[in-house]
């Protein structure tokens, strides 16, 4: 089952991906984590080591397991993913290097270096496994018609996927390994919980394609489908293409007033039907609505109606815009509001 969380940008991307991992380790502070490289988790691991060295954050007892690392490449290379991940997390936080594993791509006999990988992937369960995904839908180096019970395994790289990672080799397409060494589909299905992150327009057909087109080898990132606890976060770029989630304004009564309002950011329009400029006001919310799903919820509630529920938020004049948080009067906004103003007033809570 997907969860999508999309975002504004890239910055709040990676801050919801943090939570969802920190939040893992705090709670197990032995977890297991399946890391991916490339640009999309590079904020992620940035405020990974942030909190680490803020707060304190330990990880001396969690094990990591990385996808894929490139064919061709010495470790102590720049750009193989042995030391992306120590430029970019492992040399800043406190886990141990015996505890952090990535395919090795050296030697002469990788297929022993594929059985190898999953020898040791078949001894752990991975608590919590990130992905980026391709302009194509790879994730990992899974590239399209990759079977989806597939293991670690050796590939050859599209020329998409190649020209995609040019820009960490100098825009030279001529230096950019063609072959990897991956965790297969299956490797990454058997993670307990998935998050993937995507930016930017280039990623928003990979995205609409994951989501919504159907279950297919040559879109390997639409298997996720088919996972219990999958999350893609994306900014809004990356969601262009997907359908925009039809939301309306509710209206609530006594009765179900307090279940659907003590979580998260609520916005209540206490209003009058005879009320002129409350008449005004009420499209204008049901455009907004869509416009932040996910982050506000929206209601109306008739004043005549649950004049309990006036009484008890102090509404003694009508229009009267309320902001809850978890339930809590968070601010208010009295007479008619235009557009600009209700975005400004839904803002203020966010």
């Amino acid at each position: 089952m997907i969860k999508l969380i999309v975002c504004k940008n890239y910055d709040e991307v990676s801050d919801k991906a943090a939570e969802l991992v920190l939040d893992l380790v705090k709670a197990n502070p032995a977890c297991t984590l399946g890391l991916a490289t490339g640009s999309s988790p590079i904020g992620l691991y940035q405020r990974l080591i942030r909190d680490h060295q803020v707060n304190g954050t330990s990880y001396a007892q969690v094990s990591s397991y990385n996808l894929d690392e490139y064919v061709g490449l010495d470790i102590s290379h720049p750009e193989s993913y042995y030391s992306f991940m120590h430029r970019n997390l492992f040399d800043h936080i406190d886990i141990k290097e015996e505890n952090t594993h990535l395919p090795s791509s050296q030697g002469d006999n990788l297929q022993k270096n594929c059985d190898d990988y999953n020898a040791k992937l078949a001894k752990v369960s991975i608590d919590l496994q990130v992905l980026g995904i391709g302009s194509d839908g790879h994730i990992g180096f899974n590239e399209p018609n990759t079977p989806f019970d597939s293991v670690t395994h050796i590939v050859e790289l599209e020329q998409s996927t190649i020209n995609d990672n040019a820009r960490f080799f100098d825009n030279d397409v001529s230096k950019v390994p063609t072959k990897a060494i991956t965790m297969g589909i299956a490797n990454v299905m058997a993670a307990k919980k998935i998050v993937l992150v995507a930016t930017g327009t280039n990623k928003a057909q990979a995205i609409y394609q994951t989501i919504c087109g159907p279950v297919d080898e040559k879109m390997p990132a639409s298997i996720l489908q088919r996972h219990p606890e999958a999350y893609i976060i994306v900014d809004e770029a990356a969601a262009s293409l997907l359908p925009k989630e039809e939301v309306k304004v509710e209206i609530l009564n006594t009765a179900n007033f307090d279940k659907n309002t003590k979580d998260g950011t609520v916005l209540i329009d206490f209003f009058a039907t005879w009320c002129g400029p409350c008449k005004m006001i009420s499209p204008v919310l049901e455009q907004l609505a869509p416009e932040y799903a996910g982050k506000v919820k929206f209601f109306k509630v008739d004043c005549d109606e649950s004049q309990e529920l006036a009484m008890e938020y102090n509404v003694t004049s009508i229009p009267n815009l309320v902001i809850l948080k978890n339930g809590e009067v968070f601010n208010r906004a009295i007479g008619f509001q235009n557009r600009d103003m209700l975005i400004q007033f839904i803002e203020s809570a966010l």
